[in-house]
């Protein structure tokens, strides 16, 4: 293919977007669905209507451009571009990265440890003179905090979010960092107080914090287990298996989390964080080499049987 047909491929043209609106600024993903919602009729855009809410955002396409985006996103064949389907495929997916750094700031805010953080919480604790911005007096404090409450519209009337909920608002932004996970890891970490770096402590597997919750995790599973070795291993697979969404045989540290929680697990957050973070590999953790090593004699390692 010419290299202009490469240039006009869907991909291609909303990488093209995301680099716009990072240009922008992060609030720029939400200025531009509400100037889509401005010149649209209800969830669905013509050409011309799209042009001109895109210019209006600040987002500049050529009209072979346009016409590529219109027609890879008319579901109905109506020649009209649907609003949600091309929003969420802007938004993109989340890096293993970025992810972990939402989980962590999720869980910081969760105090109390129920899944569910209260907006109104969740503002409170929301830091803007941590904004890389305001920090290098691009943007005022008072403009961060503004832009937040944009990004989180919605949630207010809810009162509450969950993870999922957390993730979705904050797709706005990732739409609007892209192949950056340091300026996203800035800007997120920095307005809530989190330094990755700060987060995986140099904390070991001799760790007396790391033995004595390991040994609550034992004892939690054998209560809910028969007396047989065999038994108490299944339990804690199964467990895992239970809560590992992606059917990969690991978890990540929100799943890790719910595990503790099903058990009874009644640990501080930051040292369950810091214990599996001990055993994560790539920020994941293997969760049958976890279970075979949580119940094998030092001394001498068994192999145990699991139930798929």
């Amino acid at each position: 293919l010419p290299m202009t047909a490469l240039r006009s491929q869907p991909q291609d043209i909303l990488q093209e977007i995301r680099v716009q609106l990072l240009n922008i600024g992060e609030h720029a993903f939400v200025d531009m669905q509400m100037m889509m919602k401005e010149f649209g009729d209800g969830d669905k855009l013509s050409k011309t209507e799209l042009m001109n809410a895109l210019t209006k955002s600040g987002i500049f396409l050529s009209l072979v451009q346009l016409s590529t985006i219109v027609r890879a996103f008319d579901l109905d064949g109506s020649g009209q571009l649907d609003v949600d389907a091309f929003s969420k495929a802007l938004m993109g997916e989340y890096s293993p990265r970025r992810l972990r750094l939402l989980e962590i700031v999720f869980n910081k805010i969760d105090k109390n440890g129920n899944k569910k953080i209260e907006y109104k919480e969740m503002m409170e604790q929301f830091n803007p003179e941590g904004h890389p911005s305001v920090q290098s007096s691009l943007l005022t404090a008072d403009v961060v905090m503004d832009r937040m409450k944009i990004v989180f519209d919605g949630a207010h009337k809810k009162g509450w979010l969950d993870f999922e909920d957390f993730k979705m608002y904050y797709a706005k932004m990732n739409a609007t960092i892209p192949n950056n996970d340091d300026l996203f890891s800035e800007v997120v970490g920095g307005t809530w107080g989190i330094r990755e770096n700060e987060e995986k402590k140099t904390i070991t597997k001799d760790d007396p914090k790391v033995k004595t919750m390991l040994e609550i995790l034992k004892e939690k599973v054998r209560q809910k287990s028969n007396t047989h070795l065999g038994n108490i291993n299944t339990t804690l697979y199964k467990l895992f298996k239970f809560f590992d969404k992606n059917r990969n045989e690991t978890v990540s540290l929100s799943e890790w989390m719910e595990v503790l929680g099903r058990l009874g697990v009644t640990v501080g957050k930051d040292i369950a964080t810091d214990v599996y973070y001990v055993f994560a590999k790539d920020d994941e953790l293997e969760y049958k080499e976890f279970v075979e090593m949580l119940f094998s004699n030092p001394n001498q390692p068994m192999k145990h049987r699991f139930i798929s």
